[in-house]
């Protein structure tokens, strides 16, 4: 990726710009990560440009939605110190670390403390970019679910990143089934928890890419739960690979996956779940094969979200 001198977007505060030169300047100083030059390769002669996006929301009320384009200068400081800090970090590689320097576009949302809301938050945008971002922070004592079900239709290597940052207390729904038409993406859903909070995670997948999964959450303190339901189907052709990873400590808290792939041997690589840093965490999973002649919304919990959209993909 050529180097970064001026912002992507034509509204950018001098934080950001600061802070995406300071990746690209560092970037070879970090460690590099798995098969990183499937995206680094592509975007190396590439200048960074704005992504074309449709269908990002915006919201004003009990909660806040922007596209984060928008957001970076309305919510300067609360972006400031969380963009890609707490749950994506940009020094953990040299990926990362250009994944922040190309940022083209993406969604922020933003819960207040101690707000329920009984609909969910829904956004389905169709983005060009290689490097989509969203960033969602949701307060203390909250209760939301958010449903992300986006198109992806660069014809590159897409690195798509989803942080979500959850309060004390706060208990978060969050459903992603995105899409992708390159040949090469790394879907990210990576989330910081901080104490007492829940999450549950449903995450699906038929794009026909060579995909990479990567699932993290950090769970700060006592009585933090972070519960997953992960379905992969495969298509014929494509090779996925899924990384969950959990780290924290805590009385009463622990983490579950439960897991449903259906594909060919060799184009489905599923790890099992683990902690990054080996706490005593406690984490256990359930890990399903399907055949290939049966359907895979049939082996889903009948109340499952993902169920739907496997039934309707």
């Amino acid at each position: 990726m050529a180097d970064l001198n001026s912002a992507i977007w034509q509204q950018e505060p001098g934080w950001l710009q600061k802070k995406r030169q300071l990746a690209t300047l560092l970037r070879a100083r970090f460690p590099q990560q798995d098969n990183q030059d499937d995206w680094l390769g592509g975007w190396k002669d590439e200048q960074p440009k704005a992504g074309q996006a449709t269908g990002l929301i915006t919201h004003s009320g009990d909660y806040v939605a922007q596209p984060l384009s928008q957001a970076v200068n309305e919510y300067s400081e609360m972006l400031q110190e969380n963009l890609m800090e707490k749950a994506i970090f940009w020094q953990d590689g040299q990926l990362n670390a250009a994944h922040l320097a190309g940022i083209d576009s993406g969604q922020f949302i933003y819960v207040p403390n101690e707000t329920t809301l009984t609909a969910p938050i829904e956004f389905a945008p169709t983005q060009d970019g290689e490097n989509p971002h969203n960033v969602i922070i949701v307060g203390a004592g909250s209760q939301v679910t958010i449903q992300e079900t986006a198109q992806m239709t660069s014809s590159g290597a897409v690195y798509a990143g989803t942080e979500l940052l959850v309060g004390n207390g706060a208990t978060v729904t969050y459903h992603q089934f995105n899409r992708f038409a390159g040949k090469r993406a790394l879907q990210a859903v990576h989330i910081y928890q901080a104490q007492g909070s829940k999450v549950h995670l449903e995450y699906g997948q038929t794009s026909a890419t060579d995909l990479t999964t990567s699932l993290y959450s950090f769970l700060d303190g006592q009585q933090t739960q972070w519960t997953a339901d992960v379905a992969l189907r495969v298509p014929g052709g494509a090779h996925y690979e899924c990384r969950p990873v959990l780290d924290g400590y805590g009385q009463g808290t622990a983490g579950h996956l439960n897991f449903w792939g259906q594909a060919a041997p060799t184009d489905l690589q599923v790890d099992h779940l683990k902690t990054g840093s080996g706490e005593p965490l406690a984490i256990t999973e359930q890990v399903k094969r399907v055949a290939p002649e049966n359907a895979i919304a049939d082996a889903l919990p009948t109340a499952s979200w993902l169920k739907n959209k496997f039934e309707h993909a």
